[in-house]
């Protein structure tokens, strides 16, 4: 017979012994835990800020967005609702990405086109959702427009493919 559940797991013995240091000092376990949670979201806070996109990872970020959007497009057309809305997440993601670039790089202008287009990429998740072909379909030439007003702006062309423009 294997008797190895018998044995208590560490998850057991930590939470055995702050439930009995709790008891000594006196402390409810449901203030410890609200500690606990605010001590972790306000973590959590701090690691989101230091995530911000590098330059390299903007200009994958910006060839993933491309391949997302074709993908978006065709589903669009096909009328493949799941697809669509999972494309319009992941867009959503994407133009988070890049607000947070825009604003760590101050450009308050880009960064204010990128949430236009988290708000477009979020119209078109909730049209595919309501299975809503024109509303997808308008939300998506919103989206299109947004990067097309950015690229114009931020963006030019090199012999290797596109750079930001330099500011100045």
């Amino acid at each position: 017979l294997e008797t190895d559940w018998l044995l208590p797991t560490p998850a057991a013995i930590v939470t055995l012994s702050l439930t009995r240091i709790l008891r000594r000092i006196g402390m409810n376990a449901r203030l410890l835990i609200a500690i606990i949670s605010i001590v972790a979201l306000v973590g959590l806070g701090a690691k989101a800020l230091q995530e911000t996109l590098t330059e390299e990872e903007f200009d994958e970020t910006m060839k993933e967005v491309g391949l997302t959007l074709g993908d978006a497009e065709g589903h669009i057309g096909a009328r493949y609702w799941p697809e669509t809305v999972e494309d319009g997440r992941r867009l959503q993601s994407m133009f988070q990405q890049v607000e947070a670039f825009w604003k760590a790089q101050e450009v308050g202008e880009a960064a204010a086109i990128a949430a236009d287009a988290v708000a477009a990429a979020r119209a078109m998740t909730a049209a595919a959702g309501g299975n809503n072909h024109d509303d997808a379909q308008s939300a998506f030439g919103d989206l299109r427009s947004t990067c097309a007003t950015c690229h114009r702006s931020y963006r030019e062309q090199t012999d290797d493919g596109y750079r930001i423009k330099p500011r100045g």
